[in-house]
């Protein structure tokens, strides 16, 4: 073995371990009542080992290695949440534990644990998850808002938003620019949230929804200048992808533009999450899967589109990529 080989490896352990350490310090930490102890203030690890009913100083090398992960925050010899531990209060508190246990058995049956592609789940599933996914995707659609010049190269758009969810991509975009105008298609739950969003923004005058089937729907005929797909594809086969941009197409105006949003493994900073996120997909939909780009663009121009290369926006979690597509002027 060469030093090389020796150091590369000693890297992936160390990793390994601190990956498996940081979970189980953020488990027990979630157990015994450390993040409720500082809910609603500061403390110091005194105080947290008396309200959990903990020993102090065990408890000080706990909250210090938290803040070494992130969870915490610490000012001379108090200790107080990290925003991300106060969005971990909500669904996303376990990290996925659900899905993961169920892994073994994956493998066993390759059975998902959920089908949240399925006509019969999904509106249920993604209710539960489109805030959330909000805050995560937040600083990639404000990425993506100014990587499209909105309010400069791009202006005055009308803006159909498929599969919305929160709105939170089409939504960024229309608060760069006062002319632009946002249409959610989405299930009736998920657009009543999206809704919320626009409210929250200010931009409820701007915004509108197609609720419903968004294979379904009625999306109109040369009505909108831009259309996003934002999280989708992944959730659709090739052939549902095809069927879907060919309805896209026909709601686009001549020269219009299709743009897809989603996870494309092309950043280093992000393949292990890509790679995480693929074998999610598998445990929670039925044929669900990260479609590559130039798979992407295949369907796309199966569809009456003409396909950019793609581009990686350079945020957490650094797996999102977009493909921006022009509508050709004959039909499909």
């Amino acid at each position: 073995m060469s030093n090389d080989e020796r150091l590369g490896a000693l890297h992936t352990y160390f990793e390994l371990m601190n990956m498996n350490g940081a979970a189980r310090i953020y488990r027990s930490a979630r157990e015994l009542g450390i993040f409720e102890a500082l809910s609603e203030r500061s403390a110091t690890a005194e105080a947290v080992a008396d309200s959990c009913g903990l020993k102090a100083e065990a408890v000080r090398l706990l909250l210090n290695g938290l803040c070494s992960i992130g969870m915490l925050t610490r000012e001379t010899e108090s200790y107080s949440l990290a925003v991300v531990a106060q969005f971990l209060s909500g669904n996303y508190q376990n990290l996925g534990d659900e899905y993961w246990d169920y892994l073994p058995q994956f493998l066993k049956t390759g059975v998902p644990l959920a089908k949240m592609d399925s006509v019969e789940q999904s509106e249920e599933q993604y209710e539960q998850q489109v805030s959330a996914l909000a805050w995560m995707m937040m600083p990639a659609a404000e990425a993506l808002a100014q990587m499209l010049g909105m309010g400069e190269a791009r202006k005055g758009l009308r803006i159909l938003d498929v599969g919305a969810g929160s709105g939170i991509w089409s939504l960024t975009c229309a608060r760069h620019d006062a002319g632009t105008h946002v249409t959610a298609s989405d299930w009736p739950i998920i657009v009543k949230i999206a809704t919320g969003f626009a409210q929250q923004m200010g931009l409820q005058e701007r915004f509108s929804a197609i609720p419903g089937n968004y294979h379904e729907a009625d999306l109109g005929a040369n009505e909108f200048d831009l259309a996003i797909v934002a999280n989708v594809t992944h959730i659709e086969t090739a052939d549902g992808n095809r069927d879907l941009f060919r309805q896209i197409h026909r709601a686009l105006k001549p020269g219009g533009e299709l743009l897809i949003v989603d996870v494309m493994a092309e950043q280093a900073e992000g393949q292990v999450s890509a790679a995480l996120y693929a074998l999610g997909l598998g445990l929670r939909t039925e044929t669900g899967q990260v479609h590559a780009p130039d798979a992407l663009q295949q369907y796309l121009g199966d569809s009456g589109f003409t396909a950019a290369s793609p581009r990686p926006i350079p945020v957490p979690p650094y797996t999102m990529g977009m493909i921006l597509a022009k509508k050709e002027n004959q039909g499909c």
